[in-house]
């Protein structure tokens, strides 16, 4: 009996221990199979970037798939019609990278939005500007007093027309600005209810056929008065993931090369551009001439602007709002929120 005992002991002891060996490899498998899981969603994690209809050549690598291929993920594109709204997603962690112009950076930065410039995607040129109505016979600075011109405020556009009426030593009180999205303006230009507006793009392009440009951003530039649009990211993801914002920078700044290399090869048949059009609902034509309406500034250009003028520039804009009372702080230094190293270290084809 006591040997039945013993044995049914044994017996006993050997199943439980069968047990927690198969629950123990149970508990491996289970999480082998959720570490596999995880490291298939993390290499497969798409990689979300802003877009505006801007003609630019964010476009050309959103058409042609660079960024996918640099990255080595998918490439999710998000558009925006509003740049503080994709600075307000972009803090959030909905998108990871965005192109924004300086106004809302400045703004963001100022209220401690720790975003940072990794990049500047273009320079304002000959394709925005300040065009007037005909109909309405300015033809020099000082006719546009008592004129109705209408602007997107807190714009680049609404900086430039600012910048350009204190480069004519004209109070822009005495001038009928007028607050008005630039998907309105059109409209109001249409129905004879503006002199002019600040604009860019296929709408600049639509209003010089019965308008004229006065100035347009490159001659603002010409005048100490750039206006850019920056790549941006959040200080998380240079923290984080610096695997991801390294080849980002390379191939934008690869692609700026070839552009500048190959623009006057480009026509309306080439095979980007025709891309682009279908992208953005314009004809070739028109897309060719807008792309080539903004400035794209090469590695060393933007290494020089990077070290030398951005943590003034950005700190001028500041004062520039807190001069319409549009922002009560301004930061002594914007070192902090520029991060040149990406474009200063780039290796690029």
């Amino acid at each position: 009996m006591k040997s039945l005992h013993i044995g049914m002991l044994q017996l006993f002891l050997k199943s439980s221990l069968s047990q927690i060996k198969f629950y123990i490899l149970c508990v491996v498998a289970l999480l082998m199979v959720f570490i596999c899981c995880l490291v298939d969603q993390t290499a497969h994690a798409a990689i979300r970037i802003g877009w505006t209809d801007q003609v630019d050549l964010a476009k050309i690598a959103q058409v042609n798939g660079a960024y996918r291929k640099a990255l080595g993920e998918r490439i999710d594109w998000k558009q925006y019609n509003d740049d503080f709204q994709m600075l307000h997603d972009l803090a959030i962690e909905k998108i990871d990278f965005a192109p924004v112009g300086l106004i809302a950076l400045t703004s963001a930065v100022t209220a401690g939005v720790q975003v940072r410039i990794i990049a500047i995607s273009s320079q304002y040129g000959t394709g925005s500007g300040l065009v007037l109505r005909n109909q309405s016979h300015i033809d020099k600075p000082k006719s546009l007093v008592g004129k109705k011109i209408a602007v997107p405020f807190l714009t680049s556009a609404h900086y430039s027309l600012l910048k350009a009426l204190e480069h004519w030593k004209i109070d822009f009180h005495k001038v009928q600005l007028i607050n008005m999205p630039a998907d309105k303006i059109e409209d109001a230009w249409k129905k004879g209810d503006i002199d002019g507006a600040y604009v860019e793009g296929i709408t600049l392009l639509h209003f010089q056929k019965d308008g004229h440009v006065l100035v347009n951003s490159q001659q603002l530039a010409d005048w100490g008065y750039p206006t850019y649009v920056f790549w941006v990211t959040m200080d998380n993801m240079i923290a984080a993931k610096p695997y991801y914002v390294e080849p980002f920078v390379n191939t934008t700044l690869s692609i700026i090369k070839g552009f500048n290399q190959r623009k006057d090869q480009l026509t309306p048949q080439s095979k980007d551009i025709v891309d682009v059009a279908n992208l953005l609902k314009l004809s070739p034509e028109d897309t060719l001439t807008l792309l080539k309406g903004n400035l794209y500034i090469g590695q060393r250009e933007q290494s020089l602007i990077f070290e030398r003028r951005l943590p003034s520039y950005l700190g001028n804009i500041a004062l520039f709002l807190r001069g319409l009372n549009v922002m009560n702080n301004v930061l002594s230094d914007y070192l902090i929120y520029i991060y040149p190293s990406f474009v200063g270290d780039a290796k690029i084809k």
